[in-house]
């Protein structure tokens, strides 16, 4: 039987080395993390090249819900960040992902971000690697 180890940290500065998972989950608690843009890249650097993130949240900016338009009509008071759909997109987008899916339940207020670390790194070592091929 396999053990599993926990360590306490932030999403801030993960307790990981580079490229050492597969899967990241965050369920309910994207919402809260302290620099969204920046704790995305942090993940992305503990991720395999190829590896995926998976964003899970019961509410959003513009669901339907009654439990989404309360987290809204309270957000200065809790300390949430509420993203819409298109702001889920661009928040994978700009912190480098690739295959990015945003997947909602409208009415549910139910939303689902996919990612995955592009398995060609960006930038010029990997412009010139491409031009080489």
């Amino acid at each position: 039987m396999a053990r599993v180890e926990i360590r306490e940290g932030s999403v801030s500065q993960l307790p990981f080395s580079e490229d050492m998972f597969d899967l990241v989950t965050a369920v309910e608690t994207h919402f809260w993390w302290p620099d969204l843009p920046a704790d995305m890249r942090e993940v992305l650097r503990v991720l395999k090249p190829g590896g995926t993130l998976i964003i899970v949240a019961e509410v959003y900016k513009g669901a339907k819900a009654t439990t989404a338009k309360l987290a809204e009509k309270y957000l200065p008071l809790s300390g949430m960040k509420l993203l819409s759909v298109n702001e889920h997109r661009e928040l994978f987008t700009n912190a480098g992902y690739s295959d990015i899916q945003v997947i909602e339940e409208s009415g549910k207020g139910w939303i689902c971000g996919i990612g995955r670390k592009p398995s060609m790194p960006k930038g010029p070592a990997s412009d010139d690697a491409q031009k080489r091929a």
